[in-house]
């Protein structure tokens, strides 16, 4: 059914992608922030204030209860977020998580659990999906332009997390392998293992290895590099880094080569563009090409006031905020993918554990069916 307004609570101001999103939610019609809650007072009243939310609730437990909330959004530190998510499911409202979703399998598998018993929508904040490069390269390996997908390349990384303008609040506990679930794998990693997902399908074997290289006050590593066995047969490669020395502090990548045809994005480059190469097109068009992506008609157009990098955080929500006021569901990449993007990165931390040995990567349907049968 559709609705007339989308109204927002938001826990946690511990990422900084919340002041993203709130900042996209005040310039999209049919939605509004309401409600913030956030362990740290000051920093969370201020947020409220800042984007004209009604309600301050020093309990995360009293923001779920809110009549006046519709859905959640969950951006606290990664380890919190299972706890959270749950409630929110339990209470009968939409929830939207950053990711990665939680920090172990387990977690997430019971969140999955929670939405579906409760009959809610369950969103895995994959932003890096909603970039219009991105959006270009899922719709142009769609078509069949690159025949079968053979292998694939992802290099998504940063310069570190202090280094791209991140608070320090966050740089506490981004660096804590406790309250972040890990390093530079879990937390640049999941945009790469996510994205390859999205473009290619289930990965099945992941053999890593993950290092300390240039930050050595971590006690977690700052560069992980996976091969990756996908169920179609393709094979991949995912690297990512805490540590990269480049012009606007991060890389977004993507190759993909296929049986007809081969496509690079470049996400985060000086100059953001998709380039293929068809083998199979008609003469006058075949070999490389840069297509011009024009702005969809439907989307939001205001991108001036955005800084370059973060101009899919607006499109995230945009798209977010439609399909709930249409009734359209999933809302966005859905808590599944989180839990499948995780499994991923799990057994990517057990193989780098284990010397760089090949790790099986459990399906999302068999630990949903194990967790079934745990609980009946």
């Amino acid at each position: 059914m559709a609705k007339s307004e989308l109204r927002v609570g938001m826990i946690s101001w511990a990422h900084v992608h919340a002041e993203f999103r709130a900042k996209a939610l005040s310039e999209i019609p049919g939605t509004r922030l309401v409600a913030v809650s956030d362990d740290n007072e000051e920093r969370g009243r201020s947020a409220a204030k800042r984007f004209g939310a009604g309600r301050f609730h020093k309990r995360w437990q009293d923001l779920v209860a809110d009549p006046e909330v519709d859905i959640v959004m969950v951006h606290s530190e990664n380890s919190r977020h299972a706890d959270q998510v749950v409630a929110v499911a339990e209470a009968g409202k939409h929830v939207f998580c950053e990711k990665p979703v939680a920090t172990r399998v387990a977690d997430a598998v019971r969140m999955v659990a929670a939405v579906d018993k409760a009959g809610v929508d369950g969103t895995a904040a994959f932003v890096s999906r909603f970039s219009k490069e991105a959006s270009r390269t899922k719709a142009l390996i769609d078509s069949g332009v690159l025949g079968g997908i053979i292998n694939l390349r992802a290099i998504i990384g940063l310069a570190g997390i202090p280094e791209i303008g991140c608070p320090p609040d966050m740089t506490a506990w981004m660096e804590d392998g406790t309250l972040n679930g890990g390093g530079a794998w879990i937390d640049e990693g999941s945009h790469a293992i996510d994205l390859m997902r999205w473009v290619a399908g289930d990965i099945t074997r992941v053999a890593a290895f993950a290092a300390n290289r240039a930050k050595p006050r971590f006690k977690i590593e700052d560069v992980a590099v996976a091969i990756l066995t996908f169920a179609s047969g393709a094979l991949g490669e995912a690297a990512t880094a805490w540590s990269m020395a480049l012009d606007i502090g991060m890389r977004n990548h993507l190759e993909i080569y296929g049986t007809k045809g081969t496509l690079i994005m470049r996400a985060t480059d000086p100059f953001p563009r998709v380039e293929v190469y068809d083998s199979a097109g008609a003469p006058l068009t075949r070999g490389w090409s840069v297509p011009h992506i024009e702005p969809d008609a439907r989307e939001p157009h205001d991108y001036g006031s955005w800084p370059p990098h973060l101009h899919h955080y607006k499109r995230e929500v945009a798209s977010y905020v439609s399909r709930y006021l249409a009734g359209t569901r999933p809302f966005g990449p859905s808590l599944r993918d989180g839990l499948a993007c995780l499994a991923v990165i799990e057994a990517g931390y057990r193989s780098a554990r284990d010397g760089g040995n090949a790790v099986a990567v459990a399906p999302v349907d068999k630990l949903m069916k194990e967790e079934r049968a745990l609980v009946s």
